[in-house]
């Protein structure tokens, strides 16, 4: 079984308070073990959508520094807006292209959120394209999109894809396990050779064990497909697809407080996603002042939704995959602080293909 991998950071010192909280210091030291030459790196991540527009905390600044750390060769962005995919571009010195994007909305006005693809510019992009699935071109609690990328990683041709399904219960749960359907049979119809050369990347907003987990990556009996999803996580770490030993961890003091008491736990499960992020609080931003920001990291996540899913039987295979966790040595690097950043954590996988 492969490790979860430690993160060493490098702060820069000697800045004033004020100059530390917007200023992001350089780029921690780069993971261990390093990407295998023949491997790919695909991480994805949620945004939480245009949170840097006007705010003292850079955010733009924050996420490039955390992919010049993490090195993803492919990245998937969800709640992506154009000129969040435009600064981070901007901002990494590890050299990406835009490879693929697409807006919820049918005809996209201001500067509405989507899904990116990110490519490192030393892997090729063959072809790419989107398409919205759902029911409405107004509502983007219904109207979801799936983007691709066409790479050639050097062993052969790979596709990557992403999305950000739905969230919510009731007819929000409806409209997911739509998208969900519409998803697979894009999927499967791209790849009438069964080369199951693939991946499928985002935050799905569905746990592992719910009615849509389990449609996703096909153990629905009744809803048969050509062969499974494969949860990339349960490659390494086989605990965090069982519901049993990983659930969702209510929201309450208490309930987290049991969980954040065993970090080994946190970190097997690979949990995601959970904590409330609250990025414009001036004192806390900008003066480091506010006690809050404690209890906000100690919230930590409480859930995996966000995966990175490969076919059943086809020649992906997992060396190894990564969540950062509060007890990562850089879990708060200045200037690019996992809980100031989102409501999400990357998930990041290492695979080879054959």
């Amino acid at each position: 079984m492969a490790r979860w991998w430690g993160v060493r950071a490098t702060i820069g010192a000697g800045l004033a308070v004020v100059v530390a909280a917007c200023v992001p210091s350089s780029p921690p030291e780069r993971l261990e073990p390093t990407p295998v030459p023949d491997g790919v790196r695909v991480m994805t991540y949620n945004l939480l959508g245009a949170q840097a527009d006007g705010n003292v905390f850079d955010e733009w600044a924050g996420w490039a520094a955390r992919l010049d750390q993490l090195r993803p060769d492919v990245v998937v962005l969800q709640e992506a807006q154009g000129d969040d995919v435009s600064a981070i571009l901007g901002r990494t010195t590890t050299p990406y292209a835009l490879a693929s994007y697409r807006t919820w909305e049918c005809d996209a006005k201001g500067n509405p959120e989507g899904v990116a693809i990110l490519v490192r510019t030393s892997i090729a992009v063959v072809g790419s394209g989107g398409t919205h699935v759902g029911e409405s071109c107004v509502d983007p609690g219904v109207r979801r999109v799936l983007v691709w990328a066409d790479l050639d990683v050097g062993s052969g041709p790979l596709r990557v894809y992403g999305t950000h399904l739905t969230a919510g219960g009731g007819a929000s749960a409806a409209s997911r396990e739509a998208q969900i359907r519409a998803i697979k049979r894009i999927i499967v119809a791209a790849d009438p050779g069964d080369d199951r050369r693939w991946l499928f990347a985002g935050d799905v907003n569905v746990t592992p064990g719910s009615f849509g987990y389990r449609l996703l990556t096909g153990a629905v009996a009744a809803e048969p497909g050509p062969y499974r999803f494969i949860d990339t996580v349960g490659d390494d770490h086989p605990n965090a697809v069982d519901p049993v030993v990983c659930p969702t961890v209510p929201a309450d003091p208490t309930s987290m407080a049991t969980l954040l008491a065993n970090p080994a736990h946190v970190r097997d499960c690979g949990y995601t996603s959970g904590w409330p992020k609250d990025d414009n609080l001036l004192g806390c931003d900008l003066l480091s002042l506010c006690t809050s920001w404690e209890q906000r990291r100690d919230l930590s996540v409480r859930e995996r939704i966000d995966v990175v899913l490969r076919p059943e039987g086809g020649p992906v295979t997992v060396t190894s995959t990564f969540v950062p966790n509060r007890t990562d040595a850089d879990w708060a690097a200045t200037g690019s602080e996992w809980f100031r950043l989102s409501d999400h954590l990357p998930y990041v996988v290492d695979v080879r293909v054959e």
